[in-house]
């Protein structure tokens, strides 16, 4: 009995899980053809492919800027996206491995043979929150 009053007790209790809000405006978008797919990476082992699903967001494309917006704790964080023209759901490339659709990196990182890394990308949260803004890069 004692373990299912502690287990209401607990269940009850603030949980102090804190978040930011993180507004990403997202600029220099040529068409509105497609989408712009966003993804926001916690950590290096999950960068560049393997972000939290939550942390994804698809927005209709549109010719100038969108913002997209998220709730996360405090932290360093990276982001990427692209602008997928096609609309399906894939990074286009040429057959040696360039860029055929415009993207884009948090800092506004502009690789030269590949993603860039986590360190060079990433930002701080604070727990006020924060805003930033990222350019696509057309090929």
């Amino acid at each position: 009995m004692r373990y299912l009053a502690l287990a209401a007790l607990l269940a009850l209790a603030p949980i102090n899980t804190q978040a930011a809000a993180l507004t990403i405006t997202v600029d220099g978008i040529r068409n509105a053809k497609g989408d712009i797919r966003l993804s926001i990476y916690a950590a290096p082992k999950e960068w560049p492919d393997h972000s939290a699903g939550d942390h994804d967001q698809v927005k209709p494309a549109k010719a100038g800027s969108i913002v997209f917006t998220f709730d996360l704790p405090p932290g360093t964080y990276a982001v990427n996206g692209f602008h997928d023209e096609i609309g399906n759901g894939k990074f286009k490339t040429s057959l040696i491995g360039l860029p055929e659709e415009g993207y884009f990196f948090s800092n506004n990182v502009r690789p030269l043979l590949s993603a860039p890394s986590f360190e060079a990308a990433s930002f701080k949260l604070p727990p006020q929150g924060a805003a930033i803004s990222i350019s696509v890069h057309y090929p």
